[in-house]
């Protein structure tokens, strides 16, 4: 077999049966392999390159946890009744006209409020942005980019939301997926048909 890369079909060309390439000893004229993505869209990423992406995408999403849940448990604190020794069989008491049950209930809702902020900055990172750019934050900054396995297109909203629930879902069994898989991609990417490619 020659060192050379086939050359990608011209617009309009069709592209040969899945069967058929294979047939003739040739994955990179099967849409959605590693041969096929790599001889026309790009190399893809390594498990070790995008293991920092990951990381960065993970990071960025704490701030948006933890400044309710932070501010959450302050009200909660204060607002709960102050407690002395009563010494009974459960050793304290409360003491009565303490405690704030309005800082209370604050409290309670910032702290569920970090779980929908937390969704939605998933959300639009994860689905919206790659959706719309090929990249998350974490993406962006470390040069990779998510495109469609078989046309090389950025996925659509729904490919990309499905390889980010999938990735969320799975977690550390998608990405270790990749050092077993033929084609080198995770879970995620298998069933959203993505691919992750170097932009630099």
């Amino acid at each position: 077999m020659s060192d050379t890369p086939p050359v990608p079909p011209r617009p309009g060309q069709p592209i040969p049966a899945p069967g058929l390439a294979m047939a003739m000893g040739d994955p990179a004229q099967v849409p959605g392999t590693k041969a096929y993505v790599e001889a026309r869209f790009g190399r893809q990423a390594t498990f070790v390159e995008r293991i920092l992406p990951s990381l960065l995408d993970s990071l960025l999403t704490l701030p948006v946890v933890l400044v309710p849940v932070l501010l959450g448990t302050w009200l909660v604190v204060a607002g709960s009744p102050d407690q002395v020794s009563c010494g009974s069989y459960d050793g304290t008491c409360t003491v009565p006209g303490t405690g704030n049950g309005a800082l209370v209930a604050v409290g309670v809702l910032a702290m569920l409020l970090s779980v929908v902020l937390a969704l939605a900055f998933e959300l639009w990172n994860q689905a919206y942005r790659v959706s719309r750019t090929g990249q998350s934050l974490g993406r962006k900054i470390c040069g990779l980019r998510v495109v469609n396995a078989r046309t090389g297109e950025l996925p659509t909203f729904g490919q990309a939301l499905l390889k980010a629930l999938v990735a969320g879902f799975a977690g550390l069994i998608s990405a270790v997926w990749m050092l077993f898989d033929d084609e080198g991609r995770t879970l995620s990417d298998k069933v959203a048909d993505a691919a992750v490619l170097r932009t630099r």
